[in-house]
Formats: structure tokens, C-alpha cells, sequence
């Protein structure tokens, strides 16, 4: 389990899906962009119909990371989610057990698209209904100091995938091992860059906390870099760094574009 404190963090995410043919798919849901699995016969005809073929279909769902832009004040209200693709999700019905979920969270999201809106922007809102939503650990960059930089931790991690949304959100996918207890999950600045001259270096730091490595694990987490969008330019570069279990100090380059 992860944590901030006693904050609590969903380890890994498995996805089942059963099919009207009674396919059962699992997949465990890592990458960053948003998957549309169709399972249907798809019959191709030349007609002279005008119809766009963009409708979905029943038993489509798409899954995603985002953000709660607005979370239902009612059972009847609808939730607003900026997905990591720039799009919007808008809900037609409000599951029973979201009201933990708030504005403003990051979240995991499969919903079943029922239909597309087309933004002045050019981008999409998709209506349809959760299926799934879960709320994922987001967090701001803290400076290193003195003072902090034991209780961080400095425990070795695995990390599986990263990616950094439009507005400025940096998620990290990471893989560590437990034999059960709360570990922390930090982001930090060491003040080693300026983004421009030579990139900031955030340190992602894991916190063990003693723990034995029995079980491997998974996780998400997300940060918060909007603070680090410097005036006058369009793009900011980083190194995301941490510890493997080889003892191996990785630097993966990333930027920040806006």
C-alpha cells in the first residue's frame, strides 16, 4: 500500500470485461492514453447512406486518467472529467459509491461512451456512464531540505511508465515490493536545474519504511508541475530521477510544454 501519511493508494488495477459472447477479457490497465476495445463482427458495405460510422456500440468502454473538474452536489448531479487526452467525460447517471470522489482529484475512469459532443476548441466531450471511477494519490513537488531529506526516504522503486498531460500533470507508474505496510511516495526538487539553462531534476523518492520485499506491487501516483511553468517560454525540460533495485541511478528526460 502507498501513502502520504496514512493516505491510502489502490496498488494495481485489473479490468474484466465480459463480452455478449461470453469472452472474459483481463488486462491490467498501465499506459497513459485512453483505450477503446470494440468486440463486435464489423460488416463493411459500400452504401450511398450519409450516416458518419461514429457512433459506439454496446459493450464499448473506454478507460482513462483525468481530473475532477466537477463532482455531482446530488445522486442526481453529473461528474465533469478533464481525461489526460484533453478531452471530457460528462456523466448521464452517478454511480452509487463515487460521492468520496471530489473536484479537483485525480482519478482512474472506465465509463461505457454513449455519445460525442464536438468543443469550440475541437475537442471532444463524451457522455456515457461510469463504470469504474477510483481515486488516484495527487500530489505538489516538495523542495528538498536538511530537515526532510532522511524522513523521505530513499528506498530503491521501479518505474514502469511515465507521461505528462497538457496541463502540466506528471504521472509515474512503479512497481515496488511490500510485505504489506504503508510505504510514501515523494516527489522532489533538489534545485539542481533552472528548466531552461539545464532541467530540473525531481527525485522521485520512495519511503519503505523498514518494510520486507516480499510481494511485488504496483501503483499510480500523479504531481502537480504547474508552479514549475516558467513566464516567456512555451517549454520546460526535467529529468525525472530515481533509485532501481540494482542500485542503478536513472534519469528519464520529460518536459513541459504549454
Amino acid at each position: 500500500m502507498i501513502g502520504h501519511l496514512a493516505q491510502p493508494f489502490c496498488i494495481k488495477y485489473i479490468l474484466h470485461y465480459r463480452t455478449n459472447a461470453s469472452i472474459i477479457m483481463k488486462r491490467n490497465i498501465y499506459k497513459p492514453i485512453q483505450f477503446l476495445f470494440v468486440i463486435a463482427i464489423a460488416v463493411l458495405l459500400l452504401t450511398a447512406c450519409d450516416k458518419e460510422d461514429d457512433n459506439y456500440s454496446i459493450g464499448d468502454f473506454i478507460v482513462s486518467f483525468g481530473v475532477v473538474e466537477k463532482a455531482p452536489d446530488t445522486s442526481e448531479g453529473n461528474y465533469l472529467i478533464r481525461l489526460d487526452d484533453g478531452n471530457r467525460f460528462s456523466t448521464i447517471a452517478t454511480p452509487v459509491n463515487s460521492g468520496e470522489i471530489k473536484a479537483g482529484q485525480r482519478v482512474f475512469v472506465n465509463f461505457a461512451p454513449y455519445e460525442d459532443q464536438i468543443n469550440p476548441d475541437n475537442s471532444k466531450t463524451i457522455f456515457g456512464k461510469i463504470n469504474l471511477i477510483q481515486s488516484i494519490l495527487f500530489k505538489e513537488v516538495i523542495q528538498v531540505n536538511s530537515a526532510i531529506n532522511d524522513s523521505i526516504g530513499n528506498d530503491p522503486i521501479q518505474v514502469k511508465d511515465t507521461w505528462v498531460t497538457g496541463d502540466s500533470i506528471l504521472t509515474v507508474g512503479f512497481n515496488f515490493f511490500t510485505e504489506g505496510s504503508v510505504h510514501y511516495i515523494n516527489l522532489v526538487d533538489n534545485g539542481e536545474g533552472n528548466g531552461i539553462q539545464k532541467p530540473f531534476v525531481f527525485e522521485f523518492r520512495h519511503h519503505a519504511r523498514g518494510d520486507q520485499q516480499i510481494y511485488k506491487a504496483s501503483g499510480y501516483v500523479s504531481f502537480n508541475l504547474n508552479k514549475y511553468r516558467l513566464a516567456g517560454q512555451h517549454k520546460v525540460d526535467f529529468y525525472l530521477r530515481y533509485t532501481d533495485y540494482a542500485g542503478r541511478r536513472i534519469d528519464l528526460p520529460h518536459s513541459i510544454s504549454y
